[in-house]
């Protein structure tokens, strides 16, 4: 038998929400867990078993032949079982995009896998059916001392996940099914099934793959059945967040968060929350005023418990679980406080310092759609400035130390901070300000490779300034190492320049002033008030060409990735996401509205079209070591999923790109070129959803109704005043159409009629699209004769034109995302 990895597991433990087994239990959260840690097989309870079925929603499990035993009861309770034989999964989900990426993970759009052996963990009535079935089969239960001892070997490393989950149920007051297998399969190897009715999406099947020494996790398939409830609110939600850190000499950080939360729905006593796993929790405490009186008790807390370094990896999120002494009422406030301390700031080298944990560095209840208001009080060595989100109250010296002290302006999902030997610029406009932070230094990894690619004096050793040369030599002089902080206030205006341009859009800047940072790496964040951009940001093209970034990156880098973050502090930051199903609209908007800005600075090459075409072509190009292009991997609305093993880059290559074209085509299609404002109606779009949707989750269903409040008869392909066709082409969907045209020109008696035939690949069969069609015309001007409604690979059309047309050209002015061959 080879060794289960508790795949169930990582999918359990990532998306904990409370559930519950109507009873009260004698023993301490504490020991409950740990008795169920402790499980093992029943020796009474081994069965030889033939043709046994376990049934759950969209999945059957068949254990056709070998050997099944439970886990000894707990409680009065079974709460597991194993099996090694010969089995058989059998899952066929209904929605088009899980069945798509089963058959990108498994090569057919259903689970229907053999497999070895099963580690099953349940709290529903799994043991009962099970059961069942073996004593209408008359079996009885045998001795296999082989069995059980080969299977007490793996047991103590797989329970821990599942006893957290099961222990959620057995201490709230209203009962839920959990069920998990962890299966090894024939053909596939380890993989794990989960039906939770208190997840977003019950059925999940996936499994842990490594590829080029990276841990990632595939998600084959995680939907909600047919028919099945929506979950009820989160158990609970925090209302404000009050931090007080201390960051001593060595950039350890030492603090204590108060969360003031109230509870959504009664019964429940498990919260979990978001905690660096460079952090230790020391305390955790509940003070409450039930009764009118004051009251703190002690809370037990389990963090990371039950994962493997690995697994944690893998799972990439690190969390902290905390147990109230009592069910929660419905509408009941109380005050959690928990203390901790570690490591979390890391230092690059030369003094270059960065939060590597910016999400997680004190512990969060709730996701990007839970906002808060947050008092930060924060006090770090006094050679350092920091920046840290929030309108800053105060900052003084303390001895060795500084102390500050900010608030959050309005209610926020995050908060964040960043810190540095930095030098700074400012710019200050009527309503807003910009400060921007930088160190004088570059990190060493990004300092080495600028010196590798200079060669002389930057190569040689410490002191070369002082060598003598001889009469008449010629040094070739490298160039000199730039400092990301030599042009901080031309910085300062352009991201000044983008909040004006994306207030016309977006509405007024809602903080009163934006600290944009210096942060190691090729990436950026922007949390509210505060960006972290990388230092590439910061450098002139010179210097990024030295450090080895292709045109285009450096382009990326110096004109998109500082204003993509800008947008963020409406889109993400107030308008926030229902599910990572939604996160691609944020993201969306914020890149689109990036790309309007570089055509507004009127860079020649760098135009909108550009952009766009960059985008499209990396859309429809497969990357190298990949399986297919990024626009087939997946549909906008599979969010964090596009990212796995197959597609390292998923997320990034579809969401950003075919999100900017998705925002793009609205535009567009909303346009009324005849107006004093073209872009009235896309305007009215953004700022009803910045307006509407602040300060909570938007979705992609509340999108759709947008866009088709303000959509034009032009849109309404389907006459029924429906979006439909678009967000389940574009948004739902996975592909770019592929055209090609065919046609004839014929002379009648008032012009020219044109008959022909429009070619759709690349997309399935019910792909529609309206596709403009021009003329070739004079002087490189084309001359629109109509739109083609694709139906099906063919569709044929005709148009009378007053002259003579030679070619046909699709869509020249790009407002559509296809490929024309």
């Amino acid at each position: 038998m080879r060794a289960l990895v508790p795949l169930a597991a990582l999918a359990a433990f990532s998306c904990l929400t409370p559930s519950a087994r109507a009873q009260t239990p004698a023993a301490s959260p504490r020991e409950l867990y740990e008795s169920l840690n402790a499980l093992r097989i029943d020796p009474a309870a081994v069965y030889t078993v033939h043709q046994l079925e376990l049934p759950r929603p969209d999945v059957r499990l068949s254990f056709e032949e070998g050997t099944l035993a439970f886990l000894t009861p707990l409680q009065g309770h079974t709460t597991g079982a194993v099996f090694t034989g010969r089995g058989h999964a059998l899952a066929v989900p209904r929605d088009p995009v899980e069945k798509q990426q089963l058959a990108r993970f498994l090569g057919a759009p259903l689970l229907d896998q053999e497999f070895h052996s099963a580690y099953l963990r349940f709290d529903d009535n799994s043991a009962e059916e099970l059961t069942q079935q073996l004593h209408g089969a008359n079996l009885s239960a045998h001795e296999d001392t082989a069995f059980v001892a080969e299977w007490s070997a793996v047991l103590s490393r797989l329970n821990p996940p599942h006893s957290l989950r099961i222990l959620e149920d057995w201490l709230a007051d209203t009962a839920q099914p959990y069920f998990s297998a962890a299966l090894d399969g024939v053909t596939v190897g380890a993989f794990s099934i989960l039906v939770d009715p208190r997840r977003d999406e019950p059925v999940f099947f996936g499994q842990p793959h490594v590829t080029e020494g990276t841990a990632y996790y595939d998600v084959w398939a995680s939907y909600r059945p047919i028919g099945m409830p929506p979950p009820a609110a989160a158990a609970f939600r925090a209302m404000g967040y009050a931090i007080d850190a201390t960051i001593p000499l060595d950039h350890s950080i030492e603090g204590t968060t108060s969360i003031r939360v109230r509870a959504e729905r009664a019964g429940e006593r498990m919260l979990t929350l978001e905690l660096s796993r460079e952090l230790k929790a020391e305390s955790a405490e509940v003070l409450s005023t039930a009764g009118g009186d004051a009251k703190t008790e002690p809370l037990v807390v389990f963090q990371n418990e039950g994962l493997s370094q690995r697994e944690r990896i893998a799972q990439g999120k690190d969390y902290l679980v905390a147990i109230l002494p009592r069910p929660s009422r419905r509408g009941e406030e109380f005050t959690l406080r928990l203390r901790y301390r570690g490591s979390v700031i890391s230092d690059a080298g030369n003094g270059v310092l960065f939060v590597g944990a910016r999400g997680s560095w004190y512990p969060r209840l709730g996701g990007m759609e839970s906002f808060a208001d947050y008092d930060l009080m924060l006090r770090w060595p006094r050679k350092l400035r920091l920046v840290a989100t929030g309108a800053k109250l105060d900052e003084h010296e303390e001895g060795e130390m500084r102390s500050g002290h900010w608030r959050s302006e309005l209610p926020i999902p995050v908060a964040g901070f960043n810190l540095g030997e930095y030098a700074s610029a400012s710019v200050s406009e009527a309503s807003f300000g910009v400060d921007v932070y930088a160190n004088h230094e570059l990190e060493e990894a990004l300092r080495s490779r600028l010196a590798r690619s200079s060669g002389g004096l930057n190569s040689l050793p410490m002191g070369t300034n002082s060598l003598r040369l001889r009469p008449g030599t010629v040094l070739d002089m490298p160039a000199p190492v730039p400092s990301p902080a030599d042009d901080l206030r031309q910085i300062a205006r352009e991201v000044s320049s983008s909040i004006r341009f994306y207030e016309t859009y977006s509405g007024a800047f809602p903080l009163h002033r934006l600290s944009v940072s210096q942060i190691p790496g090729t990436f950026g964040q922007g949390w509210p008030g505060l960006l972290y951009v990388s230092t590439l940001s910061f450098l002139p093209e010179s210097a990024q060409a030295r450090a080895g970034l292709s045109s285009a990156d450096r382009e990326h880098f110096s004109e998109l990735v500082p204003f993509h973050e800008v947008a963020h502090q409406w889109w993400g930051n107030v308008v926030g996401w229902s599910s990572y199903r939604d996160q691609w609209i944020d993201e969306a908007i914020a890149s689109y509205l990036s790309l309007l800005f570089a055509d507004s600075q009127k860079t020649p090459d760098r135009t909108l079209r550009d952009w766009l075409e960059r985008y499209r072509a990396q859309l429809v190009e497969k990357p190298a070591g990949e399986d297919m292009p990024p626009a087939d991997t997946g549909p906008l609305a599979l969010g964090s999923r596009l990212t796995s093993s197959k597609s390292p880059r998923g997320f990034e290559e579809v969401v950003y790109a075919k999100g900017a074209w998705v925002m793009h085509m609205l535009r567009m299609m909303l346009r009324q070129p005849a107006g004093a404002n073209p872009d009235a109606r896309f305007v009215t779009l953004l700022r009803a959803l910045a307006e509407k949707y602040a300060y909570r989750g938007l979705s992609t269903e509340d999108l759709q109704r947008e866009v088709e409040a303000v959509m034009t008869p032009a849109m309404d392909l389907e006459g029924v005043r429906s979006m439909e066709w678009f967000f389940e082409d574009y948004v739902r969907g996975v592909g770019i159409p592929h055209y090609r045209v065919e046609f004839t020109a014929k002379q009648v008696t008032n012009g020219y009629l044109v008959r022909g035939k429009l070619f759709q690949s690349g997309v399935p069969r019910g792909f529609i699209a309206p596709v403009p069609v021009f003329a070739a015309g004079n002087a490189g001007h084309p001359v629109l004769l109509g739109t083609v409604v694709t139906s099906g690979e063919v569709t044929s059309f005709r148009f009378l034109t007053t002259r003579v047309p030679h070619k046909l050209i699709i869509d020249p002015q790009r407002t559509l995302l296809c490929v024309v061959e």
